[in-house]
């Protein structure tokens, strides 16, 4: 895209030269006894002159900033800008003039020097003018593209915050009520779950607990390491021991402690996905 801009801008600035050295040799030629083809050199050759000294006007307003200052304090500089880059234009015009057409044509040239004066003005005047509006407008659009870097990198910090919040508040531990007994179950020590009504069985090593809670509250706020292979089982992947086929087109999980459950279709491609198969 910057690339397409940069080559309609190069087109631009061409053909508003060409049309400048058109208009001021017509001009020149009207009022005057020069000859056609010295007036179509010295307009070329200052013509031309615009691209060097337009550039560097850019780079000076591009890095003075001069759109942050007072207005009173950017008409100032823009002004002197101004007759710095006419002095300049003029200077060089007339080096190449002497150069190429020679003393007597510079002499007479001297005499037109308030209208090249004026034109001088005119064109940096516009050509600042435009500079101007376009720094602006890229440095909006600059401004514009690192907010809107910000905030996908705040969008994207917060979304691992909720990540990572989320992850925080997983089950550590479940209390289970036994008679008037209470045991406290660490997440981590869980083998499997199994459904059981309204209720869950909660298997570990040391034993079967029964907790009234649904399988969704706990395929919800297990951590990650646990994951559901069937619509009765929940199981720890770290206490898988293997998994083989089982009859056609299913597979049966064999736990640690030897307990072996059937795997759903679903619940076998979620349990790859854990296991990054």
């Amino acid at each position: 895209m910057a690339a397409v801009r940069n080559k309609q801008y190069r087109i631009i600035y061409f053909t508003v030269w060409m049309v400048f050295a058109i208009l001021q040799t017509l001009s020149i030629y009207s009022v005057s006894d020069f000859r056609i083809e010295l007036l179509v050199i010295d307009t070329l050759v200052r013509s031309i002159l615009f691209i060097p000294t337009g550039m560097l006007i850019y780079q000076v307003m591009r890095y003075a900033k001069y759109e942050k200052l007072p207005l009173v304090h950017q008409i100032i500089n823009y002004s002197v800008l101004v007759m710095i880059s006419i002095s300049l234009w003029l200077c060089f015009g007339y080096i190449f003039d002497y150069l190429f057409t020679g003393s007597e044509f510079v002499k007479k040239l001297i005499n037109i020097l308030p209208f090249y004066i004026l034109t001088g003005f005119m064109v940096y005047l516009i050509l600042i003018l435009f500079l101007r509006n376009k720094i602006i407008l890229s440095k909006a659009a600059e401004s514009a593209e690192e907010n809107t870097n910000k905030q996908k990198n705040l969008t994207e910090n917060e979304s691992n915050d909720t990540q990572s919040s989320t992850d925080v508040e997983k089950l550590e531990h479940i209390a289970v009520k036994s008679g008037q007994n209470i045991h406290v179950i660490i997440v981590s020590d869980i083998l499997y779950l199994q459904a059981f009504g309204d209720y869950v069985h909660i298997f570990t090593d040391s034993g079967k607990y029964l907790k009234e809670q649904t399988m969704k509250y706990f395929e919800t706020n297990l951590p990650q390491q646990f994951v559901r292979i069937h619509r009765s089982y929940i199981v720890n992947i770290k206490a898988i021991s293997r998994i083989e086929l089982y009859e056609k087109q299913s597979q049966l999980l064999t736990l640690k402690n030897g307990h072996q459950i059937k795997i759903s279709s679903t619940g076998y491609k979620l349990l790859k996905q854990k296991l990054n198969l």
